[in-house]
């Protein structure tokens, strides 16, 4: 994102209005990066949050706290220390430069108001919280920052230094004419970003395209120094988040035309910056946790993978039970021939004129070679009759597996990831705490439709299969995919004949929440509830249905019909 000083100086305006004149109440320290003042600004608490993360530094409002660890970082103590109960009075930009000063007011008892100052240098993997007065510095997030291979140490006592801005300058400087005389007309963006301060690539590309459009591509030195200058300072504001399909792409002053994607403007650059980061951490959230989740299913598929090669091998062993059998039945048939002392022996096969070679342990007479042939046979014919249940059980628990794998990667929300995660906890697969109940009184049921009249619910994990198929009358409409892995999906009837077209529309959502989505059109099935029976001790989300009638479908996820109130 275009996090430069273009863009800092509109949001440290707006920040500098909501927050200028506010007492801090309450400071904390999340993470190592991230500091959050809570301040109360006399209508209002605000939350300021300064992130020094090197991938995504920023200053900005948020919504929430979030959680802190039970002790305190050291730089965390010192602020409060420093800033508790202080007031704020003013946040601007330095110069033209990715630096935001606030100054803070905090006055003693005995003593008159003294002014201290918090720098936020937002400058990547340089980004740092430094705390000053009388322009020394108290202490600093990171105690030393690196510019141009050489050294900038932030001692506590000594004065602050701004970072190094190499041979950049600032965009009203008249040095720069000479700079911009010389610019070919082909290399306004690399002029632009090696000679101004402040300035991200996609802000100088958008000024070289401008400048281009404006006039036709002739540069000359006074226009171009005139034209970044009006851009950088008088540019209107229409702040704006650009997305593409459910990511967001990045979050500008106005909408950038190099950029491309859906554009959702904001009245302030502050609330369009606060939904973009909301929205990337809450992707982030969400991956990470699909991720986890994903990997812990897996790793259970392959255990009962495992567990079923084992038992796989172990019944090809007790296959030849039957042969085993046939050997004693053999030598005993024929045990008048042995004299004693063979280790094997060639014996005709009554049953289909074959002959049998048999081994023989030359210490035992013939009838105790039967006899242990015999005993193979039973404890091989034992094997078999303990494998059934075992493998019986294996490929249930691996159908099931599979299921949950199948609900985590249709996943669309992290509420979803939740309800999974808790299936999966009350499966012993996962051993993290588990959602409170007043977490689980804000989680909705199903997703909900409302198709021509008719109310129609998707389950979205086996145990939201389970509970709304079960709950549901005896004539509302259940839909599954045939074949596949699939959501639970009811038509409420309330007693009335449920139309072809919403049937179809139901088929077509819950192909599009199944395996088989990726896969072009989807049989699907439907039956009246009263004919769906879940068998004893069946996992989650299994059924068995009868009376069925079956429709071929393209999945469609419907979100026309997709009831206000649920969440996207």
């Amino acid at each position: 994102m275009p996090q430069d000083a273009f863009t800092l100086r509109y949001l440290c305006e707006e920040l500098n209005l909501i927050f200028s004149g506010g007492k801090i109440n309450k400071i904390t320290q999340p993470s190592n990066d991230q500091l959050i003042l809570t301040v109360y600004t006399g209508k209002k608490t605000e939350k300021l949050l300064l992130d020094v993360n090197p991938a995504s530094p920023r200053i900005g409002v948020i919504k929430q706290d979030k959680e802190s660890p039970l002790t305190a970082p050291n730089f965390c103590m010192l602020m409060r220390k420093h800033l508790l109960s202080s007031t704020i009075k003013s946040i601007e930009l330095v110069g033209f430069d990715r630096i935001v000063k606030i100054v803070f007011l905090s006055s003693g008892e005995f003593f008159d108001a003294t002014e201290k100052v918090v720098y936020v240098e937002l400058m990547g993997r340089y980004s740092n919280v430094i705390l000053t007065e009388d322009g020394k510095i108290l202490g600093g997030n990171r105690g030393i920052n690196m510019f141009d291979n050489g050294v900038r140490p932030l001692i506590v006592g000594r004065p602050y230094v701004f970072p190094p801005v190499g041979n950049k300058k600032l965009p009203n400087d008249i040095d720069l004419l000479d700079v911009f005389n010389a610019c070919e007309k082909d290399k306004i963006t690399e002029c632009i970003l090696s000679n101004v301060q402040g300035v991200a690539v996609s802000t100088a590309k958008e000024i070289e395209q401008g400048y281009n459009e404006k006039f036709n591509g002739a540069v000359d030195g006074k226009t171009l120094f005139d034209y970044v200058n009006f851009y950088l300072y008088e540019t209107p504001k229409q702040p704006c988040v650009i997305s593409e399909e459910k990511q967001v792409k990045d979050v500008c002053v106005y909408p950038y035309k190099n950029i491309d994607g859906n554009v959702e403007k904001f009245d302030f650059l502050y609330l369009a910056e606060q939904s973009f980061f909301e929205r990337k951490e809450k992707l982030k959230t969400f991956v990470s946790k699909r991720e986890r989740l994903t990997s812990i299913t897996s790793s259970a598929v392959k255990k009962v993978k495992k567990k079923l090669s084992a038992i796989t091998a172990k019944e090809r062993d007790a296959l030849c039970a039957e042969e085993n059998r046939l050997k004693g039945e053999l030598i005993l048939a024929n045990v008048y021939k042995f004299k004693g002392g063979e280790s094997d022996c060639l014996l005709d096969n009554y049953y289909d004129g074959s002959q049998v070679k048999i081994l023989l342990d030359s210490r035992l007479s013939a009838s105790k070679n039967a006899e242990n042939y015999y005993k193979k046979y039973n404890k091989q014919k034992r094997t078999l009759i303990a494998l059934a249940p075992q493998k019986e059980q294996a490929e249930k628990e691996l159908d099931y597996l599979n299921s949950v794998l199948d609900e985590i990667s249709l996943s669309e929300d992290i509420e979803e990831l939740i309800l999974i995660q808790t299936e999966l906890e009350n499966y012993g697969l996962v051993n993290s705490p588990k959602v409170t109940d007043k977490k689980k009184k804000n989680l909705s049921f199903c997703r909900e439709y409302l198709v021509l009249g008719f109310k129609v619910r998707a389950g979205r994990n086996n145990a939201e299969n389970d509970k709304l198929t079960f709950t549901s009358q005896p004539n509302d409409v259940w839909v599954h995919a045939k074949d596949y892995h699939s959501s639970h999906v009811v038509i409420e009837s309330l007693g009335k004949i449920v139309p072809e077209k919403v049937i179809i529309i139901a088929s077509e959502i819950c192909a599009y929440y199944s395996k088989g989505r990726d896969g072009g059109k989807t049989e699907v099935v439907y039956t009246l509830k009263k004919h769906v029976k879940k068998p004893p001790k069946s996992k989650p989300g299994f059924c068995t249905y009868d009376n069925f009638k079956s429709v071929t479908v393209c999945p469609e996820k419907h979100t026309e019909f997709l009831k206000s109130t649920q969440n996207d």
